[in-house]
């Protein structure tokens, strides 16, 4: 009908037209009606031409407004054919009117272009329209489309990398008080967490995003936000919670369009069960079922993957030969873009190699470390926030027990530092400085993003292009510019008796260019009797804590005591220390000082009794478990020097490092702390330096110091970020 009416008013070609303004106009808006039916008879290239002669008709009427409008219905069908870069680009042309639209029409308008451009990886354009569009509705009054400008303003950040840029705009804009449902922008926020390591905190609104998911009765929405939640559940360690996510979200995956999604959950499901460590065969049949299903149907991936699961699980068991031949399915993952599936893979291929060959384990462990300590000095991810969690604690205590098998001081003091050195630095919570790096990664974000819902068929191109960007990030040497260096690990193992030659091993990761080698065994007891000390390396195996000692008389391995026990220990310590910075009544202060002095002279007999006298400088680079002792407040080294340090490679650096002849020295105070202004008072006199006292301490002046100076001395309250120490903070006096 809105084509005979175009026809019958002469309206085929718009310079024929001779009507007055308000007959244009209908005419404008019965040919943008005729568009739609030009699309539906011929296709996205007939409907632009009718639209475009709609807007030649919109001109000659001098309303803008209108030609707008026919630019935006050219974007809508560009749009509706899967053609984003002309729906882009049509909406880019509709800036010729876009003044003269209602400041709420613009504001949509704005905010849709931003949405799309980002989506393109046109971030520069998106952030640029986003905020226009914020801005616009803001004075529109449209809550609703200024909510979504600017959390997708967050998204944006998001994808370049600054996650506290993108958690910062994100949390603004839930904060107001548009009548939104918030399932979807409370899920995006949780994976940005997820992204910075905020476990905690990304659970928790994701329970939340689930509860408003469900009042909508999106099963879809609530399936994905459920696998989420499992993965996360993983990396906090709770692994059975995790089965049971997955397991939830499998079953809301139902119908053939869903067939990928239940397969995807499965695979979630069942490397929980691996991880939780019950029910192992029931895992792995269940995995080579998964396995064979995915095949069938196309899904190489999951079916690798699922191969990979029951390796995983028959390994554990023992039963290396079924292992061996599930493994052999999944080697193709290898080269897959995803850090924990690599590290998995080696992980099996070094238990299966474990028995009979050792020095091949070796080489399998040491290359997992590598690749780790390489990712870790990347942009922070759920990938690498997965390997560290899920993954490097499997692989350093698999090393370690062959390092203690191996009875040689030199292996287990080696296989210690490089598992260290994996841990030692703080995966990036903002874009690296290398543009390139960060342009790879930024790519690298928006293809891991275009995985979470693609169809089975598109993802194989997804994976390929991940996998490309992931080698073109390892290949940069940024890491050393960007963070300082990281040390990379070795496959040679010195403690390791020669082994006759094996078949050949799947392909090693090339060695981070930016990295640096962690220090050896002879290189660190030669430092350490330069010194005139004695190094202690705490470590865990099978139960028990381990201390490695370096001293004037060589190295030695020693076996200290239960791990539970001493963690038990170090626990009520800390409570004890807690406790006496509390103000409480003076018979309840003896008591808790009776006890603090006694759990420090059990610990002190517990961790140093075994060393026997220490003369000189005592280097403690401890465990997890003992991290939190207070060395110093052990009786045995009141008034002696005692170095804590996280790694023997940092140790010997800065011995190496030549003292500041004339170091710049600032103290600063924070609020509520009753000896800070006096301590850095003292501090002030002692290196006559300057100081800041705690009324005016602000965040200015911490961050100038720490650029500037050579030793900052703060005495504040903070709080340290266990799971992403990079959002720790210091309290002053300006908040």
């Amino acid at each position: 009908r809105s084509i005979s009416a175009r026809r019958r008013s002469g309206m085929a070609t718009p310079a024929r037209v001779r009507h007055s303004d308000r007959a244009a106009e209908l005419g404008t808006r019965i040919m943008l009606a005729a568009s739609w039916a030009a699309y539906e008879r011929h296709g996205p290239d007939e409907a632009e031409k009718v639209a475009g002669h709609a807007a030649e008709l919109a001109r000659s009427t001098g309303r803008g407004d209108l030609v707008a409008l026919c630019h935006l219905q050219t974007a809508s069908v560009r749009g509706r054919a899967g053609d984003l870069t002309g729906s882009l680009r049509a909406m880019h042309l509709a800036e010729e009117g876009m003044a003269e639209l209602p400041l709420t029409d613009q504001a949509r308008l704005l905010t849709n272009r931003g949405v799309l451009g980002a989506q393109l990886m046109r971030l520069p354009e998106a952030e640029a329209d986003l905020r226009r569009g914020a801005q616009a509705a803001q004075g529109a009054g449209a809550q609703e489309i200024e909510f979504m400008a600017r959390h997708n303003l967050g998204w944006v950040h998001y994808l370049r990398g600054d996650l506290p840029q993108a958690l910062a705009l994100m949390h603004d804009a839930d904060a107001m008080p548009a009548e939104v449902n918030r399932a979807v922008s409370r899920l995006d926020r949780a994976r940005v967490l997820l992204e910075a390591g905020l476990l905690d905190e990304a659970r928790a609104l994701l329970d939340e995003a689930r509860a408003l998911a469900e009042a909508d009765g999106v099963a879809a929405l609530i399936g994905e936000i459920e696998l989420d939640l499992a993965r996360t559940l993983l990396v906090l360690g709770d692994a059975d919670g995790a089965v049971g996510q997955a397991r939830a979200a499998r079953h809301r995956f139902r119908g053939a369009a869903s067939a990928s999604w239940r397969r995807r959950a499965y695979l979630a499901e069942l490397e929980a069960a691996a991880r939780a460590g019950t029910a192992l065969p029931r895992t792995a049949r269940s995995a080579l079922a998964l396995s064979r299903i995915s095949a069938e149907h196309a899904d190489p991936h999951v079916a690798r993957r699922a191969a990979l699961v029951a390796a995983d699980a028959l390994s554990v068991m023992g039963d290396h030969t079924s292992a061996g031949a599930a493994l052999r399915q999944a080697t193709g993952l290898l080269h897959s873009a995803s850090l924990p599936t690599r590290l998995q893979l080696r992980l099996v291929a070094a238990r299966i190699s474990a028995s009979e060959r050792p020095r091949a384990a070796s080489r399998q462990l040491a290359a997992a470390a590598n690749d780790l300590a390489a990712a870790a000095q990347r942009a922070s991810s759920l990938d690498l926030r997965t390997a560290l969690g899920v993954h490097s604690e499997r692989l350093a205590t698999l090393d370690l027990d062959l390092g203690v098998q191996s009875r040689s001081v030199a292996s287990l003091f080696h296989r210690s530092e490089r598992w260290r050195a994996v841990s030692e630095r703080v995966p990036l919570v903002r874009p690296p400085r290398d543009p390139r790096a960060a342009d790879l990664l930024t790519q690298l974000r928006r293809v891991r993003e275009d995985l979470r819902d693609a169809p089975v068929a598109r993802a194989a191109a997804l994976r390929s292009h991940a996998a490309d960007l992931e080698r073109a990030v390892r290949s940069l040497d940024w890491a050393s510019t960007a963070a300082g260096g990281f040390p990379a690990v070795t496959s040679a193992d010195p403690g390791d008796p020669p082994q006759p030659a094996q078949p050949a091993q799947p392909p090693q990761p090339a060695q981070h260019p930016g990295l640096t080698r962690p220090i050896g065994y002879a290189a660190t007891l030669s430092a350490v009797r330069a010194a005139g000390a004695t190094l202690a390396t705490y470590l865990p195996h099978d139960g028990h804590l381990y201390a490695v000692v370096l001293g004037d008389r060589g190295g030695r391995i020693l076996r200290l005591g239960r791990l539970a026990d001493i963690g038990a220990l170090v626990r009520r310590v800390r409570a004890d220390l807690d406790a006496v910075t509390l103000p409480i009544a003076p018979a309840m202060q003896a008591t808790v000082d009776r006890s603090l002095a006694d759990g420090l002279a059990e610990l002190d007999a517990a961790l140093l009794g075994p060393l026997g006298p220490v003369t000189g400088r005592l280097v403690v680079v401890p465990s997890r478990i003992v991290a939190a002792v207070p060395f110093g407040m052990l009786p045995s080294r009141r008034g002696r020097a005692t170095t804590v340090a996280r790694t023997a490679t940092a140790w010997t650096a800065a011995v190496d490092r030549p003292p500041v002849a004339r170091p710049q020295v600032l103290a600063i105070a924070g609020p509520d702390l009753r000896h800070a202004d006096s301590e850095v008072a003292e501090i002030g006199r002692l290196w006559g330096a300057p100081v800041v006292p705690s009324r005016v301490a602000t965040r200015s002046e911490i961050v100038a110091a720490l650029v500037g100076r050579d030793l900052v001395h703060i005495a504040a309250h903070g709080q340290h970020h266990y799971q992403s120490p990079l959002f720790s903070t210091l309290r002053l006096s300006d908040g």
